[in-house]
């Protein structure tokens, strides 16, 4: 049922259309503010503000979380997580904390080629005894 307006004339009813586009408005209004707050502008922050500053919220958080200090840049970030990666590799290969990836592959490489050989040694088979393939997991 329409509403009237002063004077006996009707007002003209909204459509249902129109009353979902105001319910999507408020709705994209409450996520705009709600993110605008999350990452620390003012709630009336437009858009290009708002992902401005999410990505300098997400810097910092990124900062925080890999121990250095929150005004280091993305560069710095990115070296201190590598150097940090790649020391933690080294140490677990065995190599000295502070090894570059090439010693690292290298140590690899050593590591993987004698535990290769020390498990095949003494396990080739002796020629006429019909074995074609080794079996690693077989005694001698």
């Amino acid at each position: 049922m329409s509403e009237s307006q002063p004077g006996g004339g009707q007002q003209g009813q909204r459509s249902s259309a129109d009353e979902w586009r105001d319910i999507f408005r408020q709705i994209e209004g409450q996520v705009r503010r709600e993110s605008a707050r999350i990452v620390g502008v003012e709630q009336d922050a437009d858009w290009e503000t708002i992902g401005r500053n999410a990505g300098e919220t997400a810097r910092k958080a990124t900062a925080h979380a890999v121990g250095i200090e929150e005004d280091a840049d993305w560069p710095q970030i990115g070296k201190h997580v590598e150097r940090t990666v790649r020391s933690g590799v080294a140490t677990v290969v065995g190599t000295a904390p502070d090894a570059d990836w090439a010693t690292i592959g290298q140590t690899v490489d050593q590591r993987v080629r004698s535990f290769l050989q020390n498990l095949f040694a003494g396990q080739q088979p002796s020629k006429g005894s019909g074995q074609d393939d080794i079996d690693p997991w077989a005694r001698p």
